[in-house]
């Protein structure tokens, strides 16, 4: 199985290229809101460097989200565009699972991103046990789900930006930058592309945002 994976929910564009559970080539690059502009180049590359035919993937893995709105949806456009043209099945990932298993953390692990306004993106796992749900959160009303005095491990942008916080609450937990995970995300959302099911309808596949757009909120959509 040759899985080609994206991961575009930050501003740490991931790619990958995985034979089997064979990394051939991973790609992990800091990005200045220019993911549209640089995204199919580095896919290119990483075919190129790999000598891999688009005509040779047997599955496209992509982040739907949460994350960012413009991050997610070029990377979730590049994956239809890619899997339509090529007539591959495309499996949907979520961004905030990638994050877990790129962390490497065990325990109770918290993935966050900053959502601003100090509200972030997050679940929270507990030996691989999702016990509080993928949400848009204030960041208080997450920290009041967490068990107090108990090892947790914040991993992502939201607890880098929210480091302050956490830690006047919680003294035994760790905070974990995205540049420090184990793993490159695209690695992981190839492997839980490889488990997952593909969608039927390749038009159906759509973001998952966890809140309305800017746009939609001022349309009272």
């Amino acid at each position: 199985m040759l899985t080609l994976s994206i991961d575009t929910s930050t501003n740490i564009l991931s790619i990958a290229l995985v034979k089997d559970h064979e990394v051939l080539m991973s790609i992990n690059e800091a990005t200045l809101n220019n993911q549209s502009e640089i995204l199919m180049s580095r896919i290119q590359e990483t075919l190129s460097q790999c000598q891999v035919k688009p005509s040779d993937l047997d599955l496209i893995g992509v982040a739907i989200g949460p994350g960012s709105y413009t991050g997610i949806r070029v990377g979730v456009a590049a994956a239809k565009s890619l899997g339509y043209a090529l007539d591959v099945p495309v499996v949907g990932v979520s961004s905030l699972e990638a994050m877990v298993y790129a962390s490497g953390r065990k325990g109770v692990v918290v993935p966050m991103m900053d959502a601003r306004r100090g509200t972030v993106f997050a679940s929270v796992v507990d030996q691989g046990r999702v016990v509080v749900p993928e949400g848009h959160y204030e960041l208080e009303d997450l920290l009041s789900r967490l068990p107090v005095g108990q090892p947790i491990s914040f991993v992502g942008d939201g607890g880098v930006a929210h480091k302050e916080r956490i830690l006047s609450v919680f003294y035994a937990c760790e905070v974990m930058s995205e540049v420090d995970f184990k793993r490159g995300k695209a690695e992981v959302v190839a492997e839980l592309a490889c488990k997952g099911s593909p969608i039927k309808n390749i038009h159906a596949l759509v973001p998952n945002y966890l809140r309305k757009t800017e746009a939609e909120v001022n349309a009272g959509v």
